[in-house]
C-alpha cells in the first residue's frame, strides 16, 4: 500500500513539474521572435527608437543610422543620442552645427537634413517628434537662458511663449509632457494647444511622469497611499489617476507607453526576503517587462540574456508592442576594452497567434 501511494505520488509529482515547466515554456518561449541587430564591426549601434512600421533609429559614436529588416543599418550623418523617428520615417534629434554648438535638426526620407535654427540663442535641441512632423524642443544659451520651440515645416520655429520648462514628449494632438524648476523635484507639466496657437499650462499630479500616448493618457510614477509602494499610473484629464503595477524602487525606469497602454519597464530589484531570511545584503539586480492589462507582467530578460551578469536594457515600445534595447553588462562585470564584445542591441517582436490576435 505504502508502495502505491508512494507511485501515486511520484506521478502526481511528476506531472506537477511538467506542467511548470510547459507553462514556463509558453510564457517566456515564445511570446516573442527576437532578432538581435548587427553590429558594425565591433561596434553596437544603439537603438533609439522604434516606429510602427518596425523602422529603427540609433547611434553609434556621434553618428546616427536607420535600420531596416532590408538593407539593415544605413548611415545617415552625425548626431547625440537622443533621436526620435515617426511613422513617417523621419528623424528628429541634436547634431553639431558648424560653429560648434548644439542644434536641432530633422531627417526627411524624402528631402534629408534641415537645420532648425536656434531663435538666436546659439544652441537648440529636439525632445520630442510626432506623426504630423512636428518637433517640440528647447533652445539655450551658454549662460543659461532657454526657450521652449514648436517647430513644423509650414511655420518653421517659434518659441512658446509663457512657457518655462523641458519637454519630455509629445502625441499625434500636440499634447506635451514636460517639467519645469530649478531644483528637484522638478514639477511636471501638460502643455496642451490652444485656438490661438498658444499653449495652456496644466500642473500634473505627482513628481515622475515619462510620456504622453495619443489616447492622452500621460505615463508617471507615484506613491500610493493606499497600498504604500510606488506605482506607475496613467493619468487623463477628463479621468483620476489608475495604479497600473507596483515598481519595486522609487528608480525604477518606466521605458515607454504605447496607444494601448502597455508600458515597457527596466527597474533595479532588491532581494528583501532573501536579505531578512539570510542576514546577508545582496547587490541589487535589474529586470526589464512589459506589462498589459490581459497579462499582468510579462518578464522579457529570458527571451534574451545569455549569461550571469548581464542586464536588458529596453529603450523604447511600438503600438504593435515591439519592443528594442541593450543588453549590456552590469558595471564592473567586463573587463575594461571588451564591452564591445559582450553588448548587444536586440528587438523583441511578439509573436500575434501568442497574443490572440
Amino acid at each position: 500500500m505504502r508502495r502505491r501511494h508512494r507511485t501515486i505520488l511520484i506521478i502526481l509529482s511528476g506531472a506537477v513539474l511538467a506542467g511548470v515547466v510547459i507553462s514556463a515554456w509558453c510564457r517566456h518561449a515564445r511570446l516573442y521572435t527576437v532578432t538581435v541587430l548587427p553590429r558594425l564591426g565591433m561596434r553596437v549601434v544603439v537603438p533609439c527608437s522604434i516606429n510602427d512600421h518596425g523602422q529603427i533609429v540609433g547611434v553609434c559614436q556621434g553618428r546616427f543610422y536607420l535600420w531596416e529588416r532590408d538593407p539593415g543599418w544605413r548611415e545617415l550623418g552625425s548626431a547625440t543620442d537622443d533621436l526620435h523617428i515617426n511613422n513617417a520615417g523621419q528623424i528628429a534629434g541634436t547634431i553639431e552645427d558648424p560653429n560648434g554648438g548644439a542644434q536641432a535638426f530633422l531627417w526627411d526620407p524624402n528631402e534629408g537634413l534641415t537645420m532648425l535654427g536656434t531663435l538666436g540663442t546659439g544652441m537648440s535641441t529636439a525632445r520630442a517628434l510626432n506623426n504630423r512632423g512636428q518637433i517640440v524642443g528647447r533652445c539655450w544659451n551658454i549662460a543659461g537662458g532657454g526657450r521652449v520651440f514648436l517647430w513644423d515645416k509650414a511655420q518653421g520655429m517659434r518659441a512658446m511663449t509663457g512657457l518655462d520648462g523641458s519637454p519630455q514628449a509629445m502625441n499625434d494632438a500636440g499634447q506635451v509632457v514636460a517639467c519645469r524648476g530649478e531644483r528637484m523635484p522638478l514639477q511636471p507639466v501638460l502643455w496642451e494647444p490652444a485656438e490661438d496657437g498658444s499653449m495652456v499650462e496644466t500642473l500634473l499630479p505627482s513628481e515622475a511622469f515619462y510620456g504622453i500616448n495619443n489616447n492622452g493618457y500621460v505615463l508617471g510614477q507615484g506613491f500610493n497611499f493606499d497600498e504604500r509602494r510606488h506605482y506607475a499610473f496613467i493619468w487623463r484629464q477628463d479621468r483620476d489617476v489608475e495604479w497600473l503595477f507596483p515598481l519595486e524602487s522609487q528608480m525604477a525606469r518606466v521605458a515607454a507607453l504605447n496607444d494601448a497602454n502597455q508600458v515597457a519597464v527596466c527597474e533595479e530589484v532588491h532581494s528583501g526576503w532573501l536579505e531578512q531570511l539570510t542576514g546577508r545584503r545582496f547587490r541589487p539586480y535589474k529586470e526589464s517587462f512589459l506589462w498589459t492589462r490581459e497579462r499582468g507582467r510579462v518578464f522579457l530578460d529570458g527571451y534574451v540574456l545569455d549569461k550571469r551578469g548581464e542586464y536588458f536594457h529596453v529603450t523604447d515600445l511600438n503600438n504593435h508592442g515591439c519592443i528594442i534595447g541593450t543588453v549590456n553588462w552590469k558595471t564592473g562585470g567586463v573587463q575594461r576594452g571588451k564591452t564591445g564584445a559582450t553588448r548587444r542591441a536586440v528587438l523583441l517582436e511578439p509573436i500575434p497567434q501568442r497574443w490572440g490576435k
